[in-house]
């Protein structure tokens, strides 16, 4: 009986036991709780300091070209943009390769790449494209590229990263056509910095630079960005 009672004496009710193990449970978790607020403190504090370094700074950085030149923000925007409208006018299957047979009836404007309905110039000059046919992959499907501003009558339109609308160089000729030659040296170009189109548009400067007969070069162009659609950019 002497060894029952000192063993009763010894032994914890099933409830203190209980009661034991919820306050370490609660311990830790507080513990637990307390560290995990604690490195999100700490990391917070160093975003924070790094977007106040980085910040001011941003809208200044240059950005090299793969060819070696550097390049600022508004400008690598600008080159995206005319990446965008030469993928959708000389990509696969894309306005020029549809409408190849039949130049007359390319874009004029930049305009035209945003419209649901063919272009009206399109209509006369070749009426049967004006419905895209899906077997042949002939004809109009736009529009090709969405709006990315206004223009000065307040339309929709696509421009730059200086907010000038994009001009479409076709008709190198301005006779109202748009002859084979001509729709081989198609081009998009950004006003660039000073808002002012600089590249001349006429026949006697077409291509876009390689020592040739009516070669575009670089001193033509002012500080405007020149995309070609067909032709790689030789200017020099």
């Amino acid at each position: 009986m002497v060894y029952t009672n000192t063993h009763k004496n010894h032994v914890a009710s099933p409830t203190a036991q209980g009661r034991d193990s919820n306050q370490r449970g609660s311990h830790r978790q507080l513990n637990q709780r307390g560290l995990t607020l604690l490195e999100l403190l700490v990391v917070l504090v160093i975003l924070i300091a790094t977007a106040l370094i980085i910040f001011p700074t941003f809208t200044n950085i240059d950005i090299t070209s793969p060819t070696g030149e550097s390049n600022s923000p508004i400008e690598i925007a600008t080159q995206a943009t005319l990446n965008t409208v030469r993928e959708a006018m000389a990509g696969e299957d894309g306005v020029i390769e549809s409408l190849s047979h039949k130049t007359n009836a390319l874009p004029r404007e930049i305009n035209d790449l945003l419209r649901e309905d063919a272009p009206a110039h399109m209509e006369e000059a070749a009426p049967e494209l004006k419905n895209y046919d899906p077997v042949n992959k002939i004809g109009w499907h736009g529009p090709y590229v969405h709006a990315t501003g206004r223009n000065e009558t307040g339309e929709p339109t696509i421009v730059d990263g200086w907010g000038n609308e994009l001009e479409l160089q076709v008709d190198f000729d301005q006779d109202g056509t748009i002859n084979q030659m001509e729709s081989k040296f198609i081009r998009v170009v950004s006003a660039g910095p000073n808002g002012e189109i600089e590249t001349p548009d006429d026949i006697a400067n077409m291509k876009p630079g390689e020592n040739e007969v009516n070669e575009l070069t670089l001193s033509e162009c002012g500080d405007d960005l020149v995309m070609f659609l067909r032709y790689p950019d030789n200017r020099k």
